[in-house]
């Protein structure tokens, strides 16, 4: 086992287990989690005895996105700041790794998975949900658009009219719900999530890695083959969010504990 301040790292047989361990915070994504993340990645994409790995959160999230308190000097001053950089930095290496890795990928959501958070779930291959689990497309809650693939995976999941409706309202869709309009694979009971997310993960380890890795990079190349363009664009998009008044006031409303007051700027 590999632990660091905010990443847990387990190995059983050919599953590797990734735990994001920032319980306080819901798992945020702070800087020190993304990086973490995508080298562990990184070195199960070229480590032959890593199988299968499931990415999980510790506590009662996945993850509920950005941690929008390490930006918090960024906020409430008359120059905006500017996020197509920090997600070309940090948020598209992550996808790209989960999607280029030739091995499959399992999401235990476990809790909330709002956000980035719920655009990283949705990267993986799977998913696998406790009843307790919810999914939220939380971004335009801070005026921001879904980023991190949501753009793409989203309504490849569900559909253009029902991917609208979820991007446009943030609204929490529960692990039931989930189920039915595709967006995970399974649901079982809250104390049954480790034991048959496992259990699932060893699964897979035993079969042929090598024929699951290359009807990946097919299904990457049918279904996800402006990837990097798409990923490219949506930081675009994050940045000129990013400047409006309207993200401003999501954020320090959101820091400051209070609802919003969005003006359409």
């Amino acid at each position: 086992m590999t632990t660091t301040n905010v990443l847990i790292a387990e190995r059983d047989g050919g599953v590797l287990t990734l735990t994001m361990n920032r319980p306080d915070s819901l798992n945020a994504f702070n800087r020190e989690l993304l990086v973490a993340l995508r080298e562990q990645f990184e070195r199960a994409a070229v480590d032959d005895t890593v199988r299968c790995i499931i990415l999980t959160g510790a506590g009662r999230g996945f993850s509920s996105g950005a941690d929008l308190s390490e930006l918090r000097e960024k906020y409430g001053k008359p120059e905006p700041p500017s996020l197509g950089p920090y997600v070309r930095e940090l948020y598209t290496p992550l996808v790209l790794a989960i999607r280029r890795i030739e091995k499959p990928v399992i999401a235990a959501i476990n809790g909330v998975a709002a956000g980035a958070g719920a655009s990283i779930a949705l990267a993986c291959d799977l998913r696998i949900a406790s009843e307790n689990a919810s999914i939220v497309e939380a971004f335009v809650r801070v005026g921001l658009i879904p980023d991190t693939a949501g753009t793409l995976i989203l309504p490849l999941l569900v559909g253009m009219a029902k991917a609208s409706e979820l991007a446009f309202t943030g609204s929490r869709v529960s692990a039931e719900e989930a189920l039915r309009l595709g967006l995970v694979n399974r649901v079982v009971p809250a104390d049954g999530l480790v034991p048959q997310t496992l259990a699932w993960a060893r699964e897979l380890a035993e079969l042929p890695t090598r024929a699951i890795g290359l009807a990946k990079r097919g299904f990457n190349r049918s279904l996800l083959p402006e990837l990097e363009a798409i990923l490219e664009h949506e930081a675009d998009l994050m940045e000129e969010a990013g400047r409006t008044h309207d993200h401003q006031e999501g954020v320090m409303a959101f820091l400051e504990k209070r609802k919003p007051e969005f003006t359409g700027q």
